[in-house]
């Protein structure tokens, strides 16, 4: 006795060339996620660690290498898809935008972070208090404001940049913090760390934002 379900002909099998680039684009797909998280890991390595250590540096070059690779791979998955987008360079666009999105908001965060635990070291640290003399100040922007400052210290002369949130004149006294063990290092001048916070909140929510915008757009039919 033959049923309905019998007579149904039967479902004709993928090409071998369909099953190939399906298995390309999650190779791809995979590949692409597992370089958002490998940059996610350098920033944090690069936010936690000592200012200018060889994980410092190891965090921002492991996150710059993840994420272009992760750029790289988004025009990569639409043209292995059942029907390959015309529009590569719009897909290529889109994550060239996300990427460049998520490193900015990523790398202000451990940048600024790394920059406030830099500061807070330096503070525990500097517990000599001595009269400086400013020797030059320039200003870069409408915020940032570096001075030379030149001082004192068991009868040895010591000159070194930093900022500061006056222009002063030379010849300027201005009362600074060194560290007396290390008193060649640059002085600490009692400044707010307020724009440092304001960076870390700012990368701490933009990073995520741009994880999800990305990840919304990557699991749209055509992304």
């Amino acid at each position: 006795m033959t049923t309905i379900a019998d007579e149904r002909p039967p479902v004709p099998a993928p090409p071998p060339s369909d099953r190939l680039r399906r298995r390309a684009r999650a190779a791809t797909r995979l590949l692409q996620r597992a370089a958002w998280a490998t940059m996610l890991v350098g920033t944090v390595t690069t936010a936690c660690a000592p200012w200018g250590s060889t994980p410092w540096y190891a965090g921002w070059i492991g996150a710059a290498g993840a994420a272009a690779l992760a750029a790289l791979a988004s025009p990569v998955r639409p043209a292995l898809g059942e029907s390959p987008r015309s529009g590569s360079v719009s897909a290529l666009f889109h994550g060239a935008m996300l990427a460049l999105m998520l490193c900015t908001f990523a790398g202000c965060f451990a940048f600024s972070l790394s920059g406030w635990f830099h500061e807070r070291d330096l503070d525990r640290h500097a517990t000599l208090r001595v009269s400086a003399t400013v020797t030059g100040c320039h200003s870069s922007g409408d915020t940032s404001t570096e001075c030379t400052f030149l001082w004192t210290a068991d009868g040895h002369e010591y000159r070194a940049a930093e900022g500061a949130d006056v222009q002063w004149p030379d010849g300027h006294r201005v009362d600074v913090r060194i560290d007396p063990v290390h008193p060649q290092r640059a002085p600490v001048t009692d400044g707010s760390y307020w724009p440092l916070w304001i960076a870390v909140v700012a990368g701490g929510l933009g990073t995520p934002f741009s994880l999800g915008v990305w990840w919304v757009l990557e699991e749209s039919a055509n992304y």
